[in-house]
């Protein structure tokens, strides 16, 4: 098995002299995309999402371990993250799902990137950038019910006719965003029937679109009728459940644990207020130990004497508020527990383990944002 530290601001290879880092597993990758495959079956198209760094895993390595697992599409945000993917010899097609702007149209047909078209404003700039030869590949995005970009689905149609009838635009897909897979089964069946309605006046119009697509990692697992002929898996394939019926339908393994070590730790008598606005104070003598991680890593604020870390395969409590820079324990139960010791703030140790989704449930927030938060500033060690 082969280690690489990543600066994952910079891909230059380095040996990385902070004791906080993320290890990232591309074997779970890899392994969660093979599970989402068994589950949609052979005939239904893969787009696993990549974008804000794939998760906070590494835009480029999860690409290439996705390419060489077979995925048909990348889906990434913005039109740099799709140049960046493309810098690094990654062929695989690439859609943008967020809004552009006609400027971004020229490098979207150089470097063959599929764009989403959500009304007329960039028919001037793809005519323009297509007159003397290329055509842009493009996704059309309808609104069912998510409110923010794409087009109404109520007036869609006539837009999907001028588009289609572009010359300079290869109109390889349409797809639609999911507001409430999660909570809401009423309204989502409301989506995809809204959904299917537009899809089937498209094909009695005689408009061929090859791919459509609607399920995100929810609807990927609980929603088989949205499946369509492509889906769009996110976090799932980063091994993360976003509902806690997940485990038993799909077998997910867990890609990223966050650690840290041991920097400092002090004896300390009751009755001593740790960190900021005295939030705790000590009932009895203990040890605090200080990590050296905060939340300008991605740990949060709201985490403050609520998170959990493992430490010599036992839980120790965070005390004090989480600082930007550092975080207090207290390890006062522990035996033995000394300086350079391994910490787990998400992932195993022994017998105990902690995952994004309790980190997310104490912070009143969700895995993507608590997996999305862990900074540039945390190595990432990957695991091939």
């Amino acid at each position: 098995m082969n280690e690489l530290s990543v600066d994952t601001k910079n891909d230059a290879t380095h040996t990385h002299h902070r004791p906080t880092w993320a290890d990232i597993d591309l074997r779970a990758i890899e392994y969660n995309f093979k599970q989402v495959r068994k589950l949609i079956g052979k005939d239904v198209h893969i787009m696993t999402v990549v974008k804000a760094n794939a998760y906070g895993h590494g835009t480029i390595e999860v690409s290439e371990v996705l390419e060489r697992s077979g995925v048909d599409y990348l889906g990434v945000a913005t039109t740099d993250e799709a140049v960046r993917i493309r810098d690094h010899n990654i062929k695989t097609p690439i859609l943008v799902l967020g809004s552009v702007l006609p400027s971004e149209v020229a490098v979207a047909v150089e470097r063959d990137i599929t764009l989403t078209i959500c009304d007329d404003e960039l028919l001037d700039a793809i005519r323009s950038r297509t007159a003397h030869g290329g055509r842009l590949k493009a996704h059309i995005k309808i609104d069912t019910g998510m409110g923010r970009v794409g087009i109404w689905h109520e007036d869609a149609l006539g837009i999907i006719k001028r588009i289609s009838s572009e010359k300079g635009i290869l109109l390889e897909g349409i797809y639609t965003h999911f507001s409430s897979a999660g909570r809401d089964d009423f309204f989502t069946a409301y989506q995809i029937e809204a959904f299917e309605k537009l899809l089937s006046s498209i094909e009695k119009n005689w408009i061929k679109i090859p791919l459509k697509h609607a399920a995100n990692s929810i609807a990927t697992v609980d929603f088989r009728r949205s499946h369509l002929n492509l889906v769009r898996p996110g976090l799932i394939i980063y091994g993360m459940y976003p509902k806690h019926t997940f485990p038993k339908l799909i077998k997910l393994k867990p890609a990223l644990e966050l650690k840290t070590k041991i920097v400092f730790i002090k004896d300390t008598p009751p009755g001593r207020s740790i960190s900021y606005g005295r939030t705790f104070i000590t009932q009895k003598h203990t040890k605090i130990a200080t990590l050296p991680i905060g939340y300008a890593d991605g740990f949060g604020r709201k985490l403050s004497n609520k998170a959990e870390v493992l430490i010599r395969g036992q839980r120790a409590r965070v005390v004090g508020k989480v600082t930007m820079d550092q975080t207090m324990i207290d390890v006062g139960h522990i035996k033995g527990v000394k300086v350079s010791d391994e910490v787990v703030l998400i992932g195993r140790q022994g017998k105990e383990e902690i995952r994004t989704e309790n980190l997310a449930r104490m912070a009143d927030s969700i895995a993507y944002e608590v997996i999305c938060g862990i900074s540039n500033r945390v190595p990432r060690i990957y695991k091939r």
